[in-house]
């Protein structure tokens, strides 16, 4: 009975040993995950900066081509402009050609109907001529007839080359006012409202002169000239005198 207390002390010393021991044993285990965790904890750290790093370079590269991108859209934009602006310019110029084109047209127009009119004045002073031989006019007449066809056949050869006539138109003017002041219809104004005629200041036209326009041997209204040019001369149309409708190369007759 005396050992029974050293017994049950060694048993307890034995005991804690034993728990020491597997203590120990769990301690060290611990470290060793712990050591583990900490090398997987810094790999994953160092893989980690190692991704940054990439992602910092590939997103440096992509801001350069970002800002690549924003120099070649400002360059299209600015290429854009520009060839807006030359295609403005064309189409102005398009529109300028078009208007300049039917300017030509319309000057060739005039330029025809104004050789066709100088015609038949050369025709109609030919035959002014015979009927002044007839009639024993005096040789003043018949030479002032002869210079004023010969001045209308030189106007007739500059009007179909495409040029205007000539200034030198004196004689021409006498010998038109002593045929009662004759005129053709060039072109005639919408509604019939005015006409144009070749019967200019060149020829002794004047604002107010009123003039009788016929077909044949109708008379088919009275104009009188509202503008004055130097080869022709428009002339409004009287409401009440228009007879009918109104055509290019009709004749007018100055009223006296």
């Amino acid at each position: 009975m005396r050992h029974t207390p050293l017994i049950v002390l060694c048993a307890f010393a034995l005991l804690g040993a034993v728990f020491s021991g597997a203590l120990y044993l769990k301690i060290g285990n611990s470290k060793q995950i712990l050591a583990a965790e900490l090398s997987s904890s810094q790999d994953r750290a160092t893989r980690l900066q190692s991704d940054l790093a990439v992602a910092h370079e590939q997103t440096g590269s992509l801001k350069a081509k970002v800002a690549s991108l924003d120099a070649s859209l400002a360059a299209v934009r600015t290429s854009l402009a520009a060839t807006d602006e030359k295609l403005s310019a064309a189409e102005l110029r398009a529109v300028v050609l078009d208007h300049d084109l039917s300017s030509a047209k319309k000057l060739l127009t005039f330029h025809e109907q104004n050789a066709k009119a100088l015609a038949d004045e050369v025709a109609a002073l030919r035959a002014d001529l015979d009927d002044s031989r007839t009639s024993n006019a005096s040789p003043e007449a018949v030479a002032a007839y002869r210079n004023t066809i010969a001045e209308l056949e030189k106007q007739l050869a500059s009007a179909r080359q495409g040029a205007t006539a000539g200034v030198g138109y004196g004689a021409a003017t006498a010998t038109f006012t002593n045929r009662s002041g004759r005129a053709t219809v060039l072109n005639v104004g919408p509604s019939n409202a005015f006409v144009v005629l070749n019967y200019g200041s060149a020829r002794g036209a004047q604002l107010g002169q009123r003039l009788n326009v016929s077909q044949g041997t109708e008379v088919v209204a009275t104009v009188h000239i509202s503008d004055v040019r130097t080869q022709f001369s428009i002339a409004q149309v009287q409401p009440d005198t228009l007879r009918g409708v109104l055509q290019k190369g009709d004749s007018a007759v100055l009223l006296r």
